[in-house]
């Protein structure tokens, strides 16, 4: 397999995709805490002046904010995990760690075109790719396909044992055909797609026995 740089433009743009769907995310989150923070300060301000706050009103604000405080927390931590995920420089990754991740982090931009995401793995399975590479691949064969998605569909992404590597499959209602990946991605990172039918499948290197 060859080496990880993390200076090609590929992992550059990788982390400003990934960064910027989880700033916007949190920005979002922190929108509607900030919302009903001054709604909960309106009533307050209202009770010191006398009048009597909805007890049923004020409880759903403050149970708004923390559910919005909860989902910025989450995208806080998934972006944590996504940053760490570079410090994991070793030749084979858990594609289905890689796989939550991304699809974790791309729900959002799924949804911005309609399209739900749906996972099925195994609990774990190594393949033959650094961790970002793994990443890398996932978020693109993602991207590409919701492109194509139908509004509305559902995006099933699922991994299994193939042979001695793994087979990635992303299957949805297409509304049009899934344009190729990157053949220079493929090579690169010893993927191989099967043709034919109209989901993405793409055959995923071994995890080889490393050291002596």
């Amino acid at each position: 397999m060859p080496g990880t740089n993390r200076e090609q433009p590929g992992y550059a743009e990788l982390f400003g995709q990934v960064t910027r769907n989880a700033t916007h995310e949190i920005k979002n989150e922190l929108a509607v805490i900030n919302e009903q923070s001054h709604l909960i300060s309106e009533m307050l301000e209202m009770a010191a002046k006398g009048r009597e706050p909805d007890p049923d009103r004020l409880h759903q604000l403050i149970g708004r904010v923390i559910e919005r405080v909860s989902r910025a927390d989450q995208a806080v931590r998934r972006l944590n995990a996504f940053a760490h995920s570079a410090e994991e420089t070793g030749p084979l990754c858990d594609a289905v760690k890689c796989a939550t991740l991304m699809c974790a982090i791309f729900a959002r931009q799924a949804a911005l075109h309609d399209v739900t995401l749906e996972l099925n793995t195994p609990e774990s399975l190594s393949v033959g790719l650094a961790t970002l590479d793994c990443e890398r691949l996932v978020w693109r064969s993602l991207a590409t396909v919701v492109e194509a998605a139908v509004r509305g569909s559902v995006l099933r992404l699922s991994l299994e044992s193939s042979g001695s590597g793994a087979l990635l499959r992303l299957d949805a209602q297409m509304e049009r055909a899934i344009n190729p990946l990157p053949g220079q991605l493929l090579e690169e990172l010893g993927v191989s797609r099967r043709e034919g039918g109209a989901a993405l499948e793409l055959e995923l290197p071994p995890a080889r026995a490393t050291g002596g």
